[in-house]
């Protein structure tokens, strides 16, 4: 029933009562009758607009839990590596708020200053936009992704918008003992023309001691992976470039087992030789396949082509 009827009726029904008033005064057993009839009409009308209202209500809630149904946050976040390494402290990070933290600048940042132990940071799928640094100070650090093709850290700066090649890294690690497994660092930077100046761009620059990277992946064009200074390690790691795209003065090793487990890297160009003047030397043939490496000595500038 409609509110505005209920209000005129019991407005009509307040003038007979005042009408009867200024006639006769009628007896307590009538005013009682009236009353209760006043009030089961309040009763209805009140209970007809709260009806209503509370179905309006209810198709309000009904619209906003259909366009923002929480994010079930399932993860378990297990990890072999809590064992190997005898982690102190554990942190995840995931992008939809199901972790300690959503980006993972803000997870390094958690980290115990020099710590003697091993802290482990599980980093879950998706591609995490942010220039990330790892500072001197955050030792014995594991970060491992879900996959190099499932975990990203990504940015996109260039010698030009950083002001030099060595900050134009999407991540870069000062600390000693660094460790990361399964997990892609990339430089979206667009691929520059021939000749182009300032458009190096860094995805990874490594200069902490001791680190090591197991299963990761390296995007860019020129001068992906700076191997600044520091021992170096790396195994079963894919790496993408064009031109010089992996440099420095590092002594690092770039772990070859053969075709399926392998250290890979890939190019644009028709190279077939992986060269390194501070450490290994490989040489594939034109498949991508393993042939020979060698050592060399001399240290100067470290160019990669592949």
């Amino acid at each position: 029933m409609p509110i505005k009827p209920v209000l005129t009726t019991l407005i009509a029904l307040l003038s007979i009562i005042l009408a009867l008033y200024t006639i006769q005064l009628p007896s307590s057993r009538s005013l009682s009758s009236i009353a209760t009839t006043i009030g089961a009409l309040a009763k209805y009308s009140t209970f007809f607009g709260h009806k209503h209202h509370h179905h309006h209500h209810h198709h309000h809630h009904h619209h906003h839990y259909h366009h923002h149904e929480p994010i079930k946050c399932c993860e378990k976040w297990t990890s072999r590596l809590r064992h190997q390494y005898k982690t102190s402290l554990v942190l995840t990070v995931d992008l939809h708020g199901c972790g300690n933290f959503s980006n993972v600048q803000s997870a390094i940042d958690a980290v115990p200053d020099l710590s003697s132990s091993k802290t482990l940071i599980i980093v879950n799928s998706g591609s995490y936009r942010e220039k990330v640094t790892v500072n001197e100070n955050k030792t014995n650090l594991v970060i491992q992704g879900r996959g190099y093709q499932n975990t990203s850290i990504e940015w996109n700066d260039t010698a030009k918008s950083a002001g030099n090649t060595a900050d134009s890294f999407s991540f870069v690690v000062f600390a000693a003992n660094f460790t990361a497994y399964n997990i892609s660092f990339k430089n979206n930077a667009p691929e520059p023309d021939p000749g182009e100046a300032d458009a190096q761009a860094v995805a990874l620059r490594i200069e902490g001691d001791q680190a090591a990277f197991y299963g990761c992946g390296f995007y860019g064009a020129q001068d992906t992976l700076l191997d600044d200074k520091g021992r170096h390690f790396f195994k079963e790691c894919f790496i993408q470039g064009s031109i010089d795209f992996i440099f420095g003065n590092g002594r690092s090793l770039y772990q070859v087992k053969d075709k399926t487990h392998s250290c890979m890297t890939f190019s644009k160009h028709d190279h077939n030789t992986l060269k390194s003047q501070t450490g290994l030397y490989y040489q594939f043939n034109s498949k991508g396949e393993y042939i020979r490496s060698y050592r060399i000595y001399h240290s100067s500038r470290k160019t990669i082509r592949r």
